[in-house]
């Protein structure tokens, strides 16, 4: 998917599910356009609804490390979805940035209880599972 700016990287994501390991994978590259954000949250609380009534409860990996800092109106729309993002799941919820700078503009929008945000992807998964599924 791509709503970047000509000459600009186009941005896209990447929404996967893993039942085995109870896993939703998200993988964000590029620069997103606030249109991008908006179908980006749509179908995520869409498969996430639809993941919580067939599988209940699963962690979240959101991979940033190819995504560079977003536009302010991109992380505004984010920050409105989040609230009903968040209600899709009591377990952990680990994003992983791919600079500091990054990793500020994540927390700014990904800020709960089950969500931290990290530098490292190894990092994330040990917290993850170390934290563990709630009952």
């Amino acid at each position: 998917m791509s709503g970047a700016t000509p000459g600009a990287m186009a941005g896209g994501y990447t929404i996967d599910h893993d039942p085995a390991a109870h896993l939703l994978t998200i993988t964000s590259t590029g620069f997103w356009s606030v249109a991008l954000t908006t179908r980006f949250a749509a179908e995520l609380l869409a498969k996430g609804t639809t993941l919580r009534l067939r599988h209940g409860v699963f962690y979240t990996l959101v991979d940033l490390r190819a995504a560079p800092i977003q536009p302010a109106g991109v992380i505004d729309t984010l920050a409105a979805m989040m609230p009903r993002a968040l209600q899709l799941t009591r377990a952990p919820i680990a994003a992983v940035a791919g600079s500091n700078l990054g990793k500020m503009q994540t927390e700014r929008y990904l800020r709960a209880p089950n969500c931290r945000t990290f530098l490292d992807i190894d990092e994330a998964r040990a917290w993850m599972l170390a934290v563990g599924l709630p009952k």
